[in-house]
């Protein structure tokens, strides 16, 4: 069952329960309830009569037995000494205007005129009351409320009280209504209201299933957008309830979602270009490895065959040394260049010039060795974090190139300028056009040039690899004045 129907059915059975035991309880309840708090009532009176009474005198007792019966249409006797007084209250049962009028009549045992000066005409809540003053001698009476009562339910209460020395006791008694008759009308009244209950139920169940399932039909439209991952799917927010922080955490999820797919196919393209460039370069490296060990082969059959120039074993033989050892540089180099993605070692926090000294070092004695110009500066230098290892590497390839290529009595440069390390040397400067080709593995721009330094074409190739792992910012650009090349590494 969907969700809908099913908050309907639960609302309208929660509602008409509660509608059932509501009518429920007004029948069983009113009747009790009805009698208790008349009875509180009576008892409130009698209370506050007989502390009038303790400060009045007999003539103020007819009146204010008048004032009592009035409020409360209540019955009321007194006794003090030898006489007793009476006040009862009953309705004629006749209708005229709409009201009916009530009769009270006052009993005591004394002389007729006395208790015809006593008695009065009463205010009950606004309505008119008229008064019947009836003297009975020894308690006799014209009227008997006993025979009038005998169908209805009476409760009283009775007090002691002192006036002027003399005892006497109070009693309030009061007619309930008919609750029977009451409860009849309820009874007859149930199913109509029982029915509305269960409209009004049906209304409002249809209303509030509809407001609950609504935003959750929405985001589930929506999250079936999603599962699809088209871009544009949204769910809207439209209130700051449980079901508003349900869509802001649905829309949260689906844009990590997004993102991470993004992250994952950025990734992938990098893994392919990664696996890309080990293709290029095992194929590159295959090629370069070729060539001088099919030319060390060939050598050395003609130097086994005897051929020609190759008896001349004397000469060949340095060749053929001279041969394997490029490749073994080679191999090295490859070696090397294959091991960058695999280093893994802590950082350390050093200053420049103790990084770059000790890799330094050995082609100061080369530079020397050429007669080359030394420029080596280091006021400026400043703290690297790095892995010692992996940036050594990168240095030495970058010094390794400077020197190598610098032209015969030019100058060679390390300083530090800002937050950067600069490497200058002057030789013939590479057109501009070429020097994103000098990262790529084994290009050479020149080869005779590449022949007389002994470049394998991997130094640029392994400095790219090593700071881009580094994430650090380089640039490799011509200098004009004088002519040569600058190297700059920012840290």
């Amino acid at each position: 069952m969907k969700i809908f129907p099913k908050t309907f059915l639960y609302t309208l059975a929660l509602l008409v329960l509660i509608a059932l035991l509501a009518n429920g309880l007004i029948y069983t309840l009113m009747p009790t309830t009805y009698t208790k708090q008349k009875q509180q009532d009576l008892t409130s009176q009698a209370d506050q009569l007989a502390q009038q009474l303790e400060v009045s005198k007999r003539d103020d007792i007819v009146g204010l037995m008048g004032g009592t019966a009035a409020i409360g249409q209540t019955n009321i006797i007194v006794k003090i000494g030898e006489d007793k007084y009476a006040l009862i209250v009953w309705s004629n049962g006749s209708e005229s205007d709409g009201a009916v009028t009530t009769y009270v009549t006052v009993t005591s045992n004394t002389t007729s005129e006395e208790a015809e000066s006593s008695a009065g005409t009463f205010e009950d809540n606004g309505d008119s009351v008229q008064s019947n003053s009836v003297a009975v001698q020894d308690g006799s009476a014209s009227f008997d409320p006993g025979s009038f009562y005998s169908q209805v339910q009476t409760i009283k209460v009775q007090r002691s009280f002192t006036m002027n020395g003399e005892t006497g006791m109070l009693t309030l008694s009061m007619t309930l209504a008919p609750v029977d008759e009451a409860v009849n009308v309820i009874v007859s009244l149930l199913p109509i209201s029982i029915l509305m209950c269960v409209v009004i139920a049906i209304a409002f169940s249809l209303l509030y299933a509809r407001a609950i399932t609504h935003p959750i039909k929405a985001i589930s439209d929506e999250t079936r957008h999603m599962t699809l991952l088209e871009r544009g799917a949204q769910c809207k927010i439209q209130s700051k309830d449980e079901f508003g922080e349900l869509a802001a955490n649905v829309n949260g999820l689906y844009d990590n979602l997004l993102s991470t797919i993004d992250s994952l196919e950025a990734e992938l393209k990098k893994v392919a270009s990664a696996e890309k460039a080990k293709t290029d370069f095992l194929r590159a490296a295959s090629h370069e490895l070729k060539t001088p060990a099919t030319a060390v082969s060939v050598i050395m059959d003609n130097m086994i065959l005897g051929v020609g120039k190759y008896k001349d074993h004397e000469q060949w033989l340095p060749k053929c040394k001279e041969l394997v050892d490029s490749l073994s540089d080679k191999l090295r180099n490859i070696l090397d260049a294959s091991r960058l993605e695999a280093i893994s070692e802590p950082f350390v926090t050093e200053n420049v010039e103790t990084l770059c000294s000790g890799v330094l070092d050995p082609y100061i004695i080369i530079a020397r060795a050429k007669g080359l110009s030394l420029y080596i500066d280091w006021s400026a230098s400043f703290l690297v974090t790095a892995p010692q290892e992996l940036l050594g590497k990168a240095l030495s390839n970058i010094f390794s190139n400077a020197v190598l290529y610098t032209a015969p009595g030019g100058k060679f440069s390390v300083y530090c300028k800002g937050h950067s390390l600069v490497v200058e040397n002057e030789c013939e400067p590479i057109p501009q056009e070429l020097i994103k080709r000098l990262y790529e593995p084994f290009y050479r721009p020149d080869i005779s040039r590449s022949r007389e330094t002994g470049g394998n074409g991997l130094g640029l190739y392994i400095v790219e690899t090593a700071l881009c792992r580094l994430e650090l910012d380089y640039s490799f650009d011509t200098m004009t004045s004088p002519e040569g090349m600058r190297f700059t590494i920012s840290f």
